[in-house]
């Protein structure tokens, strides 16, 4: 699984990328049986994003320079084997990016000015990916986790266990030998030898070692903004907690030894913790929006207000609704947006831009549900200033 948060979104939707884009979406299988379709997939998608770039107009040059990259990953058979549950790729000239994501995607190939970001969307609303740091004895194993489940991550994100990381012997057995003293008829004292790390010893060798593995994960943390939940029994958890810097570091954690859990246990037990964290934020911007609303412009239901927030990062909090249909050209020039059906030459979708500008500003992003706001609410937000 790769991770994708504010910095590889801020890439594709950067205006200096020259066209054509093309976006590839394909859902991809793990590995099972079935992981031998993978390559056959993506071969199949990379012909059709050969039709669409020169229906587009590119030239073959530019056609063959786009493709190559990804023709030759087709050769790289263990890349194939272990998938994450969707593929997303992004080519233009000079420019090629692959993610493997914790979502399925549905298949789609698009070609135009500017990269398709709306099949991200489900990852980007609500904190839909996460990362899961299990705690276990003298080391650590880093996952991340997304709607569809969790993988685990490559180990050169992180030390190696306690001994390596921080160039200790392991200890040997702490009991050498016993002797028994005679105290008395029939009574008798049993003496315990020998060397080794003590309680306290071993305590300041776990927290040495984790404020190692917290400097690795908070890259994650300032530059993607991801929860972490830990995974752990109480006193090794409390022990990270009080060495970590980690910025989204969440309260509540999975208890026990990670080993007892499966993966599918894992990931429903952190996915249930994210939920309920994202759900008490989302309650608290929803209770500032109708606070402010019709009180303080700093609270606002009126689209064109809401994209030109996010283009210039005011908004602190952004609800939409996803399944929103609202097409519109930007006008950067005159500061305008004029609405109009979709398919018209140079339209967007304004719940995308809105989306995609809010994320990457690390504003926050939550799904409307029901009739928290008016039924033709597409979207509101709660602007910084």
């Amino acid at each position: 699984m790769d991770l994708f948060g504010q910095r590889e979104l801020m890439e594709l939707v950067d205006y200096g990328i020259e066209p054509p884009c093309l976006s590839l979406y394909l859902p991809m299988e793990r590995v099972t049986s079935e992981a031998h379709q993978n390559p056959v997939r993506f071969r199949n998608a990379l012909r059709r994003a050969h039709e669409e770039l020169v229906r587009w107009g590119a030239s073959p040059g530019v056609v063959h320079e786009m493709l190559a990259p990804f023709e030759e990953l087709l050769e790289r058979e263990v890349y194939w084997l272990y998938q994450s549950d969707g593929l997303a790729v992004f080519a233009a000239p000079g420019y090629a990016r692959t993610y493997r994501l914790p979502y399925r995607f549905p298949e789609e190939v698009a070609v135009g000015e500017r990269f398709l970001v709306t099949p991200l969307l489900p990852l980007l609303i609500g904190n839909a990916q996460f990362l899961v740091l299990a705690l276990e004895k003298y080391r650590v194993r880093l996952y991340g986790g997304g709607p569809s489940g969790l993988t685990e991550l490559e180990r050169e994100r992180l030390p190696l266990d306690l001994w390596k990381a921080l160039q200790v012997d392991i200890p040997e057995p702490v009991v050498q030998y016993r002797t028994g003293l005679r105290l008395g008829p029939g009574r008798t004292h049993m003496a315990t030898h020998g060397h080794g790390y003590g309680r306290e010893d071993l305590k300041r060798l776990m927290a040495e070692y984790y404020r190692m593995v917290d400097r690795a994960l908070l890259p994650l943390g300032n530059e993607r903004q991801l929860p972490l939940v830990l995974v752990g029994v109480e006193y090794e958890v409390a022990i990270y907690r009080e060495v970590s810097h980690y910025p989204v570091l969440l309260p509540e954690f999975v208890a026990g030894s990670p080993e007892s859990y499966s993966l599918h246990e894992l990931h429903a037990r952190a996915q249930e913790i994210v939920r309920r964290w994202t759900d008490t934020r989302r309650q608290h911007w929803l209770e500032r929006f109708w606070s402010l609303y019709g009180k303080s412009p700093k609270a606002t239901d009126e689209v064109t207000t809401i994209v030109w927030s996010a283009y210039e990062g005011r908004i602190e909090a952004l609800f939409v609704r996803p399944e929103a249909e609202l097409w519109g050209i930007v006008d950067h020039a005159n500061r305008s947006v004029e609405f109009v059906e979709p398919g018209t030459p140079k339209a967007v979708r304004l719940l995308n831009e809105a989306v995609a500008h809010t994320f990457i500003r690390r504003g926050h992003v939550f799904a409307l549900l029901g009739d928290e706001l008016p039924a033709e609410t597409a979207m509101a937000a709660v602007l910084r200033y």
